[in-house]
């Protein structure tokens, strides 16, 4: 080795006995698993604060995230099962990413794939750490002008203009979305604890940033929640919690229709539509323009018949990716909670279920790093990983 030029024999023979030593004694998967909650931890610091791929600073911290990543798959021993799994996983995600240019694909695979030996229940408290700590910074610094508090006004009900706030974030919407996900993720991590002292103080927090961001979907899906964890709680019939199971698929079977059967003169479809303050026109003017496809598009042909923003994960997923990619997604996805089903991973099924909703009337619930709870596939994966959803019960 050339930095050992000019070394004695001796020195030469003490360094290489200690190269040695520290490779025998240096457990390199605790190394690899202590660098993915690094990676996880960038990439929720980058969420926490708004930031996207298209900001500097973002691009400089994912140059460390990816870092970190490598160091967890090379560090990983994988079985020839996990690695077939992780080139097709890898190789759907490259092609999403050339086609539709959208690397959260690439991104959430990349990171399933990453899981290996991973811990559920130190992902969701350090995630708890960080967006706790960074929404608590967003919002003291947007109050004495460290950041844009982003005040605007939007109609309520009744038309009228309100105040409402951004908080540093691009929109006041995603700003409750910050909110929501901090309060989801608390209660599922006292889920065991949970009585009328965490519903009155979640649901202050709650409709306190409700009343600043005037997010209708956020609070609605808030208190379905809290629906949801009440019927989980005092229903004790396991069959009857397999109703947790069908959240997806009904949420899916749902926009498919009012997407394709949409008329705007039929006013319970138009009473629909305008709860969800246009989705359903918006997704069901793209199906009557370009319609469905086996295959994925590219993002040009959606530039050109644009309609506006597809804020549906489901219908988003397939107008995108075509039949092929999203019956595989959901797939997976129905996979996954008949897995926690059997497993009786109530609690998860909860917040899935919640999320669900919130997939009905927004994109965000497909990134890993928004929404925790869809990188509960990577039990798919690696079976091991269902083990530590709740290492205290295990």
């Amino acid at each position: 080795m050339r930095f050992m030029k000019g070394w004695s024999r001796e020195k030469r023979k003490a360094a290489t006995v200690g190269a040695k030593t520290f490779c025998r004694e240096t457990d390199f998967t605790e190394v690899g698993i202590a660098a993915f909650y690094g990676y996880f931890a960038v990439n929720i610091l980058m969420k926490s604060f708004g930031y996207d791929h298209g900001d500097g600073v973002y691009k400089c911290f994912m140059f460390f995230a990816i870092l970190f990543l490598a160091v967890k798959v090379f560090t990983t021993r994988y079985t020839m099962r996990e690695v077939m799994w992780s080139a097709l996983l890898l190789g759907l995600g490259l092609l999403l990413g050339v086609v539709n240019k959208h690397g959260t694909w690439l991104l959430m695979f990349a990171t399933v794939i990453g899981m290996k030996n991973v811990s559920f229940r130190r992902l969701v408290k350090l995630t708890i750490g960080i967006r706790v700590f960074c929404l608590i910074v967003m919002v003291i610094g947007s109050v004495f002008g460290v950041f844009d508090i982003g005040y605007t006004t939007v109609p309520d009900v009744h038309f009228r203009d309100v105040p409402v706030y951004s908080f540093g974030m691009k929109i006041p919407n995603t700003a409750f979305q910050t909110v929501f996900i901090v309060l989801v993720l608390l209660l599922y991590d006292h889920y065991k604890k949970l009585n009328v002292w965490w519903f009155v103080g979640t649901s202050a927090a709650a409709l306190l940033f409700y009343r600043l961001t005037f997010c209708r979907t956020g609070i609605v899906v808030f208190f379905f929640c809290w629906a949801l964890i009440l019927f989980e709680k005092l229903v004790k019939r396991e069959k009857a919690k397999f109703i947790f199971v069908l959240s997806v698929p009904v949420g899916v079977v749902f926009s498919l229709v009012m997407m394709m059967v949409y008329d705007a003169g039929n006013p319970i479809m138009g009473k629909i539509n305008h709860i969800v303050t246009g989705r359903v026109y918006i997704m069901n003017g793209f199906y009557e323009k370009i319609g469905l496809s086996l295959i994925p598009r590219t993002q040009e042909l959606f530039y050109a018949n644009y309609y506006g923003l597809i804020d549906n994960v489901y219908m988003f997923i397939l107008l995108y990716c075509g039949w092929i990619v999203a019956l595989f997604v959901f797939y997976i996805v129905m996979k996954t909670l008949l897995a926690l089903y059997k497993r009786g991973c109530y609690k998860e099924l909860v917040m899935i279920s919640a999320m669900a909703l919130y997939g009905v009337l927004e994109q965000f619930v497909m990134n890993g790093f928004m929404n925790t709870f869809i990188l509960l596939c990577a039990g798919l994966l690696y079976p091991q990983f269902f083990d530590t959803i709740d290492e205290e019960r295990a």
